[in-house]
């Protein structure tokens, strides 16, 4: 298992790709892969990046550009929204309620290769690779609508939930601050 780690390609899907086998437990996950990644990506609606080796999608990610709405009614309380702001962006810009974000629309890892972390991996190099592009564009958050089952995972790599009005949903909006790392 450690020599097929290291011996993964990463990959810029196109519409001439061959997608190899992927399994990672999740049927939507896995359909959008299959069935959609290719046609997001000719529609130019998000661009999809799959690690792979010479059998098998090890891994594949999907990314897109966002904008993160933060509306009243997303928080508990006007105090609370003025509290969540002053703490995303200075004084002088508060009057914001939207924030340039790219987004992790997908983010699937093959259920052999689960608990090697490549997930970590891959959203640690996409958090770098936002902020050389902040060089030429500006980005403030890594955003990522989390299934359930994912949060925990968010969590360790120093996501944040946006609001608790969607504790009860299947999905969270979380986001990731990168002025945090400048």
């Amino acid at each position: 298992m450690e020599e097929e780690l290291l011996q993964i390609s990463l990959i810029l899907l196109n519409e001439n790709h061959t997608i190899k086998p992927f399994n990672c437990g999740d049927n939507d996950l896995n359909e959008f892969l299959f069935e959609k990644a290719k046609l997001y990506t000719k529609e130019l609606l998000a661009t999809t990046f799959i690690l792979e080796n010479s059998t098998q999608t090890v891994a594949y990610y999907s990314i897109f550009n966002d904008s993160l709405k933060v509306e009243e009614e997303d928080f508990i309380s006007k105090s609370a929204l003025k509290r969540f702001l002053k703490v995303l962006v200075s004084q002088p810009k508060r009057h914001l309620k939207s924030f340039p974000a790219l987004k992790i629309g997908r983010l699937g890892i093959d259920e052999k290769f689960k608990g090697k972390g490549l997930g970590r991996l891959i959203v640690n190099n996409l958090i770098s690779e936002t902020l050389e592009l902040n060089q030429r564009q500006g980005c403030k958050l890594i955003t990522v609508d989390a299934y359930r089952e994912s949060l925990v995972f968010y969590e360790r790599l120093n996501f944040e939930y946006l609001t608790e009005n969607d504790k009860e949903d299947e999905t969270r909006q979380m986001y990731f601050d990168l002025s945090t790392l400048v």
